[in-house]
């Protein structure tokens, strides 16, 4: 029997469960098809702004849905689920959540909600909205990290079906020669080099590490990756700490596993996240963590290569970046075993899929 899984994200832009759905679509069986949809924006502009997702192009669709709740974009899904003969729609995030519950009504597929994170959750209306589209025996609740299925209990008070962490291609994301990253990036041979990933917004808590940046060594340089709103503010951040010669804007990175070869060192200075997979790929290419205590980033931390510090403390951040750039390089090899072991999108991949069956 085939097992047809719909996708509903809120849009394709590059981010974390952006990626994990287009993995759970690379990694299906043979007998599980998956298709995506975004309820914003369309097929031609995702895909010029992403073009990893050329490769899925025949399994996406764009309902376009304008700002604000719009019930024609419920018709449009609903109209798709039938087209597409679905058995188990997949929906990320409050959006995605309310559409898929309206747009299932009077349909038998199994229904599956993941929750990437809780700290959206503290504003009120959300929460309430979330505990009432979840709060059915329709949905089946799963939570990406352990440490999120506890706060979801914690603020919803409602105990998630299944804990299914986040996983990434762990035979893809290797160690691999530091030299020839550097080079293709046009980064120093012969400086440290600390690694941040992700969006450019106040969330990801970039400017505690450019101030940490101040009070480190002289050869301690900053690579960022990635790009957004608040590009702007960070460059003026990097002007007024006076570290603009050691700081390595690489803007959007569609190489990023030659990202964590290249760099010494991955930090996540974040303020609030969930359970990021640019952590698990950093580990998994062998590079030792500095992050936050924030989400669900202590869950998949390896133990003994990674220091976690509070948000918001560039002293206590300069002085974890000093300590993990002075252990035993040889501690990669326990970074990427941990990260094999806990977090391989095939195993990801094979628990969502049984939820189906």
């Amino acid at each position: 029997m085939e097992h047809i899984t719909l996708q509903v994200v809120q849009h394709l832009q590059p981010g974390g469960i952006e990626k994990l759905v287009l993995n759970l679509a690379r990694f299906a069986s043979p007998c599980h098809k998956v298709y995506i949809v975004a309820l914003e924006g369309n097929k031609e502009t995702a895909i010029k702004q992403w073009p990893e997702l050329r490769t899925f192009e025949s399994q996406l669709f764009f309902l376009n849905k304008p700002i604000g709740m719009n019930l024609s974009t419920v018709i449009k899904l609903k109209k798709l689920i039938a087209k597409l003969n679905v058995t188990m729609l997949h929906s990320h995030h409050i959006g995605p959540l309310f559409y898929s519950r309206l747009a299932l009504l009077g349909h038998k597929a199994t229904h599956i909600h993941t929750e990437h994170d809780s700290w959206h959750l503290a504003d009120k209306k959300q929460c309430r909205m979330t505990r009432y589209l979840l709060n059915t025996n329709r949905v089946k609740l799963i939570a990406d990290a352990p440490r999120v299925a506890y706060q979801l209990e914690k603020i919803l008070l409602l105990s998630p079906d299944h804990v299914i962490c986040n996983g990434i291609d762990t035979q893809y994301f290797t160690p691999g020669n530091q030299l020839i990253a550097r080079k293709q990036f046009n980064l120093p041979l012969d400086k440290k080099l600390i690694g941040c990933a992700g969006r450019l917004v106040k969330e990801k808590g970039i400017d505690t590490l450019i101030r940490a940046l101040h009070d480190l060594p002289k050869d301690h340089h900053l690579v960022i990756a990635g790009d957004g709103p608040q590009s702007r503010q960070l460059r003026a951040e990097v002007q007024k700490w006076l570290v603009t010669d050691r700081i390595h804007w690489l803007g959007y990175c569609a190489q990023m596993r030659n990202f964590y070869r290249a760099i010494d060192v991955f930090c996540m200075p974040s303020r609030q996240e969930g359970l990021p997979l640019a952590l698990l790929e950093a580990q998994s290419c062998g590079n030792s963590i500095v992050a936050t205590t924030v989400g669900a980033i202590p869950d998949l931390i390896c133990p003994q290569t990674g220091i976690l510090v509070p948000p918001d403390d560039e002293t206590a951040l300069t002085k974890a970046l000093i300590q993990v750039l002075e252990q035993d390089q040889n501690a990669a090899n326990q970074t990427v075993q941990f990260i094999q072991h806990q977090a391989d999108v095939r195993a990801m991949t094979a628990a969502y899929e049984a939820l189906s069956c």
